[in-house]
């Protein structure tokens, strides 16, 4: 009797652990999970995405994340996206908007702040934006955010971007600050981060500091394409949940998110200055701001006055720092010219 319990006991705890096994199978994949990601540029936004992928995150969510691939600049990030060479790639919104309404299936899925981190720099004998006119402005690429971000600003300073300044790409953050220091431009588009602050202590001129002038605008932001998202559900799934835990990382263990370097800084930068940079970050990331509840998404034939620096042509213009307003985020920019119906959105007719 004793026997024959013991048998049917055995026999109930095998089922319990194969039905165990099945599920757990069917949940987690047995292998890790390979995830090729993009970034555009060796800037402290980014500094949360090197967090989660330096301290394992990915791997906690069984993501075979082998390492970051640095391509300077949103468009060809986002060629890269669109050719299937990466399958998340943070970069600028600007070069997803515009590749989207060409066509492409690729969208944003998320976004790291919602400002714009950037500073314009010029030679110590320009002090003032009318000293402009006739020179050249250095951005990374044409069509990225620091092309937007200069086209912005020089229509605000009542500049033509076409006509008064030569606006010249020069590939990445590095090329903009090295082409400024040796005087082949005139005025550049960086981001704060390093090499603003080497722009400081070179005795460069800040001329603005967008950050400060209220432009709602989603920077740090990710894309995929609609395809992927569609196929592969869960490993976006697991994607957010990892990058959100790497934010919080890097927000929480101060000491840990100063210590992380990327393998594209250059190597003669000081750890001194990216860190003040990093600190300055720290209070942007993950922070929750109000939008008024008369912002709202609105295509061409609604622009305010504030959207005319758009870098998108004139006649498919939507504009990225009205779509981040909507209710909806990114979700909105695919489909031009209805605007968000959120309650922070208005209706006009």
């Amino acid at each position: 009797m004793k026997g024959k319990l013991l048998r049917k006991l055995g026999a109930g705890l095998l089922t319990c652990f194969v039905l165990s096994a099945t599920f757990l199978a069917q949940r987690l994949p047995v292998f890790a999970e390979p995830l090729p990601i993009a970034y555009t540029a060796v800037a402290v936004v980014f500094a949360p995405l090197w967090v989660t992928q330096e301290e394992g995150i990915f791997k906690k969510y069984n993501l075979d994340v082998d390492k970051l691939l640095y391509i300077a600049g949103g468009p060809p990030s986002t060629q890269a996206l669109i050719a299937g060479d990466v399958q998340i790639a943070f970069t600028a919104a600007g070069a997803v908007v515009s590749a989207n309404l060409a066509g492409s299936d690729v969208v944003l899925i998320g976004t790291t702040i919602d400002l714009l981190p950037f500073e314009v720099w010029t030679v110590p004998t320009i002090k003032d934006p009318s000293q402009l006119k006739g020179t050249k402005m250095g951005v990374s690429r044409l069509g990225a955010t620091s092309d937007f971000v200069g086209r912005y600003l020089l229509k605000k300073w009542g500049l033509n971007p076409t006509s008064d300044v030569t606006i010249f790409q020069t590939g990445g953050m590095p090329e903009v600050f090295a082409a400024l220091k040796g005087g082949s431009i005139q005025s550049g588009v960086m981001d704060t981060g390093p090499f603003t602050l080497q722009a400081q202590k070179e005795g460069l001129v800040r001329l603005a500091d967008v950050s400060t002038m209220g432009l709602p605008y989603v920077f740090g932001p990710f894309a995929a394409r609609q395809s992927f998202l569609r196929s592969k559900p869960d490993v976006v799934s697991r994607f957010m949940k990892a990058y959100v835990e790497g934010i919080h990382r890097f927000k929480t263990d101060k000491r840990r998110a100063l210590a992380i370097r990327p393998d594209d800084m250059p190597e003669n930068m000081p750890a001194t200055v990216s860190n003040t940079a990093k600190t300055a970050l720290l209070r942007q990331v993950g922070k929750r701001k109000p939008l008024g509840k008369s912002a709202s998404y609105r295509s061409d034939s609604r622009q305010s006055q504030d959207c005319k620096g758009c870098a998108l042509p004139t006649e498919r213009r939507v504009c990225p720092a009205k779509a981040s307003r909507g209710r909806r985020g990114a979700r909105a920019w695919g489909r031009p010219g209805r605007p968000s119906r959120g309650a922070g959105s208005t209706r006009r007719a």
